[in-house]
């Protein structure tokens, strides 16, 4: 069921499970606008993290938490798997293929381009468009996890009155937020994940993890030199600082880098809303549950 690239599956709950908490953002189109109807934003227990594994209880009780605080009747959601957990390829082949005979393709060289057996294999994929080269081929981004990782996702989101819908590609989803021939650099309290995008469209994912008693100055400099050894010198940056010592860093990212800060729900609009400072308060957080509501919105 990994899926959802490039495709509106409806009006879906956008989720995101973060080593730390449980965003959620649900989003209408009204009016030709996308407004926010619901949200939530739910710490979870230390020792939860990137482990599901670890503490499916705890997880389980956020979710829920997280749900019934949104105050969404929608159960239906659009959920990123962690980055770690999918990779992504582009591959080259014959046009005017159907969908089946691309998929049959895809499968006989998938052992060579995933580290997954076949019988462990999620996969999913998009016709981006016509190859430079060879003539006659088009370009085809290819998503791929392992299944055991969608049914250990999908378990938990039913236990906690969810339904997984779509299971996107972190990268992808976020690119709804960028303007195009950007990178996005997200900021978090934990560490800094670096996403960019090939003119191909092949979605790239660089990311460090802060120690913790690493100095600022360190943390920040660690940083600086992941952008400029993954993009050229004047390829822009969409920085979402996500914590108040990354906020601290945006004058030194703009003296080093062509970047400028990005609000995720800058744009959207939230009248009904009676927590509209409290969102706001937390946007930082919520750019990849945005993103992925933003692809269902409706």
């Amino acid at each position: 069921m990994l899926g959802r690239l490039g495709k509106d599956a409806g009006s879906l709950l956008g989720v995101e499970i973060a080593a730390d908490s449980v965003r959620m953002l649900q989003l209408h189109r009204r009016q030709g606008a996308e407004q926010v109807v619901g949200w939530a934003y739910q710490p979870l227990p230390g020792a939860v993290g990137n482990d599901w594994a670890q503490a499916p209880d705890a997880l389980i009780d956020a979710l829920r938490c997280a749900f019934e605080r949104c105050g969404s009747r929608c159960a239906q959601v659009a959920v990123a798997l962690p980055g770690g957990a999918t990779l992504c390829k582009l591959c080259c082949l014959p046009a005017g293929l159907s969908a089946a005979q691309l998929e049959q393709r895809l499968l006989v060289d998938a052992e060579q381009m995933f580290p997954f057996a076949l019988e462990d294999l999620a996969l999913d994929f998009q016709v981006l468009g016509p190859a430079v080269e060879p003539v006659g081929h088009v370009n085809v981004l290819v998503a791929a996890c392992r299944q055991r990782s969608l049914d250990q996702l999908e378990q938990l989101l039913e236990a906690a009155g969810l339904c997984a819908v779509a299971v996107e590609v972190d990268s992808i989803a976020l690119r709804r937020l960028v303007p195009d021939g950007q990178a996005l650099l997200r900021i978090e309290q934990g560490g800094a994940a670096l996403h960019s995008w090939s003119a191909s469209g092949l979605p790239q994912r660089q990311e460090l993890t802060f120690g913790a008693h690493e100095p600022d100055d360190a943390r920040l400099q660690r940083v600086l030199e992941l952008c400029a050894a993954a993009l050229p010198g004047e390829h822009g940056v969409q920085v979402v600082a996500a914590s108040e010592q990354a906020s601290r860093w945006l004058p030194a990212f703009a003296a080093r880098l062509p970047c400028d800060a990005l609000s995720p729900l800058h744009g959207l609009g939230s009248a009904g809303l009676s927590n509209r400072a409290e969102l706001a308060r937390v946007a930082p957080h919520m750019a990849l549950a945005c993103a992925l509501a933003l692809g269902g919105a409706c």
